[in-house]
C-alpha cells in the first residue's frame, strides 16, 4: 500500500515512479513466464485511493469480527463450563443419595440379623442356666416336667434384592448414556491445507471486495458454529418430505402461504420439497451461492408483506432452540434476527421464553409454546405472537415502525442436528 501511495504521489507531481520493492517486484513487475496476467495486474493511478479505503475498511472488519468471535468462543466456553459444572454436582449427588439408600438397606438387614442374634443368645444363656441347676431340679421334678420356655422362632433374614438390582441397573443405564459420545451426531472437522492465495492485485482486490459485502460487525449472537465441507446428500435428507396436517384456527380469515426461502437460507439448513419444514444437517448443502444467505442458522420466509393482515403458525416441538418473527429484507447475512432496528422476534433458548427487538430482551413468563401463532397487523403497525398448543394464548406485541415490506424470520438457535421448524399448514375460512 506504502508503494502504491509513492507511485500515486510520484504520478501527481509529474514525477518518475520509485523503482518497486523487491517484495512487490513480482505482482508489478512479472517475470516473462507472467507477462500474460498484466493487464490483471495494472492499476488505474486513479483508483488507487478508492481501493486502498475499501482494503482499509476491510482490514478494520476483519479485525473486529475477529475480536467479537473470540468474544463469543470465550462466553460460550464458560456457559459450557459452568454446565458441566452442574452436570458433574448432579452426578456426585446422585452417586451419594444411591449410596446412602444402599446403606439404608444393609443397615435394616444388620438390624433384623441383630435382633435374631439377640433372641438366640438370650436362649442359649437360659439353657446354660438350666443345665447348671440341672441337679437341683432333678431333685423336684422329673426330667418331663422341666421348662425351658418356647422354642425361638428363627426368621431368614434377606436384603431387598429386586430394589438393590433396580438401582444398579439404573446406575448403569446412566453411565451408558453419558458414554454416548456428545459429538456424535457431527462430522470431524478435517484440517485442510490454506490456499495460496491470490498472486495479483486485482484478485486480492475482487476477494477483499467480495468480504466487504459479505463482512458485519456482529458476531455477538453467533450460534452455527459448525461447519462442513461435503454436500448435502440429496437422496437421503434434501429431497426428504414429510405432509403437514390441516389445523383450523381462529385467525384462519387471515391465513397466509407462508414458505421458507431458498436463497435467504443458511447453508447448514435443509428444506423439504414443499419448503415447510427446516432442519439442521450435519452436511452443507450445495445451494447456489448468494451474498444474501445467512451466515448463521437462520431462514427468511416468503412472501413479504406491505399491506392487510396475515397470519402463520410454526411448530416449535422439534427444536430445543429457535426464533421466530420478521423482519426487512435488507438483514444482512451475519445479523441475527431480533438484534437489529428492523426485526422483531419471539425466542425460546437456555430454557426461557424472551422479546427481542433491535438488542433489547423483554423475558416472558410462560412455558415454552410448542406451536406459535404469528399475527401481522400491517395497517396497525402490529406484530402479536401467540401460543398455539391447546388454547390461545397471548404472549407478546410489538409496535413495528418501518414503511418497508417485512418478511417471515426464523432461527433455530444452537444448530444442533435433526432439530427442525414446521411451518402449519392453516384451514381457511
Amino acid at each position: 500500500l506504502e508503494w502504491l501511495l509513492e507511485q500515486y504521489r510520484s504520478a501527481a507531481s509529474g514525477g518518475a515512479p520509485p523503482p518497486a520493492g523487491p517484495s512487490l517486484a513480482a505482482p508489478f513487475a512479472p517475470e516473462p513466464a507472467a507477462a500474460k496476467r498484466r493487464t490483471q495486474d495494472e492499476v488505474k493511478i486513479s483508483e488507487i485511493p478508492a481501493q486502498i479505503t475499501v482494503v482499509w475498511d476491510a482490514v478494520f472488519n476483519m479485525r473486529k469480527d475477529r475480536t467479537e468471535m473470540k468474544g463469543y468462543m470465550s462466553r460460550i466456553k464458560t456457559s459450557i463450563t459452568e454446565d458441566f459444572t452442574v452436570m458433574k454436582k448432579h452426578i456426585n449427588e446422585q452417586e451419594q443419595m444411591v449410596l446412602e439408600v444402599l446403606d439404608q438397606e444393609c443397615g435394616v438387614a444388620e438390624q433384623k440379623v441383630d435382633a435374631v442374634v439377640d433372641l438366640l443368645t438370650a436362649r442359649i444363656n437360659k439353657l446354660l442356666e438350666l443345665q447348671d441347676n440341672s441337679e437341683e431340679l432333678l431333685k423336684n421334678a422329673s426330667p418331663e416336667q422341666v421348662y425351658v420356655g418356647s422354642s425361638t422362632a428363627v426368621d431368614e433374614v434377606t436384603l431387598d434384592v429386586q430394589k438393590i438390582d433396580s438401582i444398579a441397573h439404573a446406575v448403569k443405564k446412566l453411565r451408558r448414556s453419558l458414554e454416548v459420545p456428545l459429538l456424535g451426531n457431527y462430522p470431524k472437522q478435517m484440517l485442510q491445507e490454506p490456499s495460496p492465495g491470490p498472486s495479483s492485485t486485482s484478485e486480492i482486490l475482487a476477494e477483499v471486495g467480495e468480504f466487504t459485502v459479505a463482512s458485519s460487525s456482529n458476531y455477538s449472537q453467533l450460534q452455527d458454529t459448525h461447519r462442513d465441507t461435503s454436500e448435502c446428500p440429496s437422496s437421503v435428507a434434501c429431497d426428504r418430505d414429510s405432509s403437514v396436517p390441516m389445523i383450523s384456527s381462529q385467525f384462519s380469515p387471515w391465513a397466509s402461504d407462508v414458505t421458507f426461502d431458498l436463497e435467504r437460507i443458511q447453508n447448514n439448513l435443509e428444506l423439504t420439497k414443499n419448503k415447510r419444514r427446516v432442519t439442521v444437517s450435519p452436511y452443507q448443502c450445495n445451494y447456489e451461492p448468494s451474498p444474501k444467505r445467512f451466515r448463521t442458522s437462520q431462514v427468511m420466509g416468503s412472501p413479504g408483506f406491505s399491506e392487510g393482515c396475515h397470519y402463520w403458525e410454526v411448530s416449535t416441538k422439534d427444536s430445543t432452540g429457535w426464533a421466530i418473527g420478521v423482519a426487512v429484507r435488507e438483514i444482512g447475512s451475519r445479523d441475527t434476527l431480533g438484534r437489529t432496528e428492523l426485526s422483531w422476534c419471539l425466542e425460546w433458548s437456555n430454557e426461557k421464553l424472551s422479546a427481542w427487538h433491535n438488542g433489547q430482551e423483554t423475558q416472558i413468563s410462560e412455558e415454552k409454546p410448542l406451536r406459535v401463532g404469528t399475527f401481522l397487523k400491517i395497517p396497525e403497525k402490529s406484530l402479536s405472537f401467540y401460543s398455539c398448543s391447546d388454547k390461545k394464548t397471548f404472549l407478546h406485541n410489538f409496535k413495528i415502525k418501518t414503511n418497508s415490506p417485512v418478511y417471515p424470520a426464523f432461527w433455530i438457535y444452537g444448530g444442533q442436528v435433526g432439530d427442525f421448524l414446521t411451518i402449519c399448514n392453516i384451514e381457511r375460512s
